[in-house]
């Protein structure tokens, strides 16, 4: 497999939908869908920052994040997970991915966004459920939250 490279907002105009939230007891479960993996990592992104952004703003940010793994589901959990500790330990709201490089075994991503007040709503993402596929032209992730 080769390397990806995708810079800039390349979600906005596609018309399709990316994400959507399914409501359980104490958890949220995110479903995924895009035609490549790198839209549906950035999806990720920017489903997570819907529910962090509570209409603030702030100072701009920006962080490099780079993870390993073979297996595409739990990469996306560590893509979450990342995102989620950055919100908790610095405040960080995502609003963008503006470099995301795939390789078989990892990711190398610059975010950026600013510095807010995201509520402290998600704690991780679980492993209960967390698929990854591809069939026909799209690729599909599903993971769930706990919240």
């Amino acid at each position: 497999m080769t390397a990806r490279i995708l810079t800039g907002d390349f979600l906005l105009g596609r018309g399709i939908e990316v994400y959507r939230w399914v409501e359980h007891t104490g958890e949220l479960e995110l479903a995924l869908e895009a035609t490549e993996e790198a839209e549906l990592f950035a999806a990720a992104l920017a489903a997570l920052a819907e529910l962090l952004d509570e209409s603030s703003s702030g100072n701009p940010a920006r962080h490099e994040i780079a993870l390993r793994s073979p297996e595409r589901a739990t990469l996306l959990a560590h893509w979450l997970n990342e995102l989620i500790i950055l919100a908790e330990t610095e405040d960080f709201v995502p609003e963008t991915v503006t470099t995301l490089e795939l390789a078989c075994d990892g990711l190398h991503a610059i975010v950026e966004g600013f510095r807010g007040r995201p509520p402290h709503l998600v704690k991780a993402v679980t492993y209960h459920e967390l698929e990854f596929g591809a069939e026909e032209g799209r690729v599909w992730a599903r993971a769930v939250l706990d919240v």
